[in-house]
């Protein structure tokens, strides 16, 4: 009886150091987790959205475009030749488009559109040469925080409002759209992003009402980080871009 006690002593004792063990690694492995994966739009405040979207050397690329009709969605790969849009938008305008969200004089939120080259759609993650064409830069108005929504509200760049319009197919031409909040901007710096060697995205969305109801253009915009300043001048901007 007393040999069987010892032992059974033993083995909780060996049940309580793995149960110990497993509960270890869970913990470690939960802290893994989220060390590696971002938080997502939906967990961030208002405050860190806005703070990973105002950030310097950002620009934003248009990499895809999709059309909802209620269920029906057409995707649109702007490096290919799809039937919604004809070549001057895919030669002349998509391959040109850069947008960027700032703050201006006493904090207004700003929203300017360039033209710059370089990599943009879907293409695998990497540093591309590119250049700013400086004096194409344009403000299209001032972002303001919709509180109800819960997302950033913006005057469309010129080139968005186009492309939209093309895709509608009327005389439809939206002048505000809405930043969602997934997927929601990474990096508050263009060292985050070098670290972190991985692409970024936001979505930009129109909605255009109809007598059915509405059909929601999405543009996806993934972030080309200016990382080397190779020449400037008063025109031009020339460099590297991690995209």
């Amino acid at each position: 009886m007393k040999h069987g006690k010892a032992g059974r002593e033993r083995q909780f004792g060996m049940c309580l150091m793995n149960s110990l063990l497993f509960v270890t690694l869970a913990l470690l492995s939960c802290g893994t987790d989220n060390e590696m994966k971002p938080v997502s739009g939906q967990g961030l405040t208002k405050a860190e959205f806005l703070g990973r979207m105002i950030v310097q050397e950002r620009y934003w690329r248009i990499e895809e475009i999709t059309r909802q009709d209620e269920d029906q969605i057409a995707t649109v790969n702007v490096r290919e030749k799809p039937t919604l849009l004809n070549s001057h938008f895919l030669n002349d305008v998509i391959p040109f488009v850069a947008v960027q969200f700032g703050r201006g004089y006493f904090g207004k939120g700003t929203v300017t559109e360039s033209q710059m080259t370089g990599a943009y759609g879907n293409v695998p993650f990497g540093e591309f040469k590119c250049t700013v064409m400086l004096k194409s830069t344009k403000e299209s108005g001032e972002w303001m925080w919709d509180n109800d929504r819960k997302m950033m509200k913006l005057p469309l760049p010129e080139s968005i409002q186009s492309l939209a319009a093309a895709l509608s197919g009327t005389d439809w031409r939206p002048d505000t759209g809405y930043v969602a909040s997934e997927p929601a901007p990474l990096y508050r710096g263009v060292e985050e992003a070098r670290r972190a060697a991985s692409a970024e995205r936001i979505r930009i969305v129109a909605e255009e009402k109809t007598a059915d109801g509405k059909i929601t253009y999405a543009f996806i915009m993934r972030a080309a980080w200016i990382t080397d300043v190779e020449y400037r001048d008063a025109d031009h901007k020339l460099g590297v871009s991690l995209y």
